[in-house]
């Protein structure tokens, strides 16, 4: 895993502790973005709603387990593939 930088890094713990699991760059990033936007528990809401489907479609398309080594977290959807 590359290297996170120390402010974001700092900024993720604050929001979601010492002992949650540290997620990919891209991933930690958006999660810090919802929350100091005000917006995180909105989304986690609609997921939730949705999270079965999304599970299997994930599964589906991935051909495997939905947990956190699946390859699809490692995807940075904000960045254009050239």
């Amino acid at each position: 895993m590359k290297k996170v930088s120390n402010e974001l890094l700092n900024k993720y713990i604050k929001y979601f502790g010492k002992d949650a699991a540290i997620p990919p760059e891209h991933i930690m990033k958006t999660l810090v973005e919802m929350k100091e936007k005000g917006t995180y528990d909105s989304n986690m809401k609609v997921i939730k709603k949705e999270y079965k489907s999304i599970k299997k479609k994930i599964e589906d398309k991935t051909g495997t387990k939905l947990n956190r080594d699946n390859p699809i977290f490692d995807v940075d959807f904000d960045k254009s593939e050239n």
